[in-house]
């Protein structure tokens, strides 16, 4: 399969399960909570494949128009110091989800929101803590 068709199937595969999705929700003619989560579900990610095939059509034209300034911006991507300002900005978004993660089923407990949003609140937190410990032993090994 060549790149434009992948290009086109997506954008196609998008744009109708957002279509479908959306059309099935609106029409309110299921009554299960399971079904109009998984319409939700498909509605949500055919637009997320819709979107990522449009940003998919947009890169690869920009490269196969304009192959030297792609080559120099890969090179700038793999730069160390790109690289290094990279990690430090994500580790300062670490550093603010963690707190927000542990501020956000309090404040869930505040609104007096379902058992289930709160459950799911702690439970990010804790799949969080636990990836972290995950990668820091793991990089510990390597390093």
């Amino acid at each position: 399969m060549k790149t434009t068709q992948k290009k086109v199937y997506m954008l196609i595969t998008g744009v109708l399960l957002y279509g479908i999705g959306f059309c099935l929700k609106c029409m309110h003619i299921f009554n299960s909570r399971w079904i109009i989560l998984c319409l939700s579900l498909m509605h949500y990610g055919g637009m997320l494949l819709s979107l990522f095939a449009v940003n998919y059509f947009g890169t690869t034209y920009q490269y196969e128009k304009y192959p030297e300034e792609s080559k120099q911006t890969l090179i700038d991507l793999n730069d160390e110091r790109t690289k290094s300002i990279h990690n430090l900005a994500k580790a300062r978004t670490f550093n603010i989800m963690t707190y927000v993660l542990m501020l956000l089923p309090a404040v869930l407990i505040d609104l007096k929101a379902g058992l289930v949003g709160i459950i799911g609140a702690g439970a990010a937190l804790l799949i969080f803590g636990i990836s972290y410990a995950f990668f820091l032993a793991k990089y510990k090994k390597e390093l």
